[in-house]
Formats: C-alpha cells, sequence, structure tokens
C-alpha cells in the first residue's frame, strides 16, 4: 500500500515496478511511505507448517485403528448397536493389544464377529484382543454388538479404541 497512487505500474514476471510523478515547488519533498499486510504470508507459511505436521503425524504411525459404529434391528425393539474395530498395519509390528471401552448402560451380547475377545473385563468396562502380529497392509477386523433396553436422547457417542504394540523390539 502507497501513500499516493502510483501513476504507472509495470509487471515484469515476478517483478512489478512503481512510477510516481508529482510536480515540486522549490523547498518542498515528496515522500511516498509504502507499507506491507504480512497476514497473507504469515497465514500461508501457518497452513504449510500445518499440514507438514499432519503429514508427518500421519506417515509416522505404524498401526490405524478405525472404529465404526452401525445401528441394529432387534426383536424387542431394544436399542443396539454393531462395533467394528479395523486395525490395519502400515509396517510390521507385534505384540498388539487392542483395548476398546465399553459405554455405561450398555450390556455386551455374547455372541462376537470371527475375532472374540481374549478377555472381557467387566469392572472396568473393556474388552482386549491380542495379536501376535501383523503384516504392512494387513487388516483385522474385530466386532461385537452392544444394547441397551433404555435408548438414548440424543447422540450416543462410542468411545475410541487404543492399540498398545512393539515395533523393532
Amino acid at each position: 500500500n502507497f501513500n499516493f497512487e502510483p501513476l504507472v505500474v509495470a509487471r515484469e514476471g515476478f517483478f512489478v515496478s512503481y512510477s510516481f510523478q508529482k510536480e515540486l515547488l522549490p523547498a518542498e519533498t515528496f515522500m511516498v511511505r509504502a507499507t506491507t499486510n504480512w497476514l497473507y504470508p504469515l497465514i500461508l507459511l501457518l497452513a504449510v507448517i500445518i499440514i507438514a505436521y499432519l503429514v508427518k503425524a500421519y506417515t509416522s504411525t505404524f498401526l490405524v485403528l478405525r472404529k465404526r459404529a452401525t445401528f441394529v434391528r432387534t426383536k424387542g425393539g431394544e436399542f443396539a448397536l454393531k462395533i467394528t474395530v479395523i486395525a490395519r498395519a502400515k509396517n510390521f509390528v507385534e505384540k498388539i493389544k487392542i483395548i476398546d471401552k465399553i459405554p455405561f448402560l450398555v450390556k455386551v451380547h455374547e455372541r462376537f464377529g470371527v475375532n472374540e475377545p481374549d478377555k472381557i473385563d467387566e469392572k472396568n468396562r473393556r474388552l482386549e484382543w491380542n495379536i501376535e502380529s501383523l503384516q504392512p497392509e494387513e487388516e483385522r477386523i474385530f466386532s461385537y454388538i452392544i444394547y441397551s433396553k433404555i435408548a438414548p436422547i440424543g447422540k450416543f457417542e462410542i468411545p475410541t479404541a487404543t492399540a498398545v504394540y512393539e515395533k523393532e523390539g
């Protein structure tokens, strides 16, 4: 921004030339003040830093957990959800322990998917699966059904699943 408007603006690639013209009387000065707005470069730099951080965080993970919930119809009209936890390895990992918390006011149905939990902790309301190892790009799917006699009002939020594993010892 300038305090006086330039007479001629010439653009050549990345370079811009400004020409100012004013008739001056003796002992008179002409001063042009240019100011730069650093807001846009600062926002751009901040966005690049955030994107680089997210890319680094995504590429440095060795095991990705995804959790999904779908409604299930029941004969008695109860509230029921089928919870699916998908574990996918980006690199070789071993001694994996997947821990999934069960929300309050719900019970776990006694039937499970293909992989039954190795430990069901009723006191702490947790399900645990142990996997010896996963090869790169290998996936394991764990599913179970939770139900309740009382239907929730509003949104029903399920807690996140957690995994503990060893990478190269």
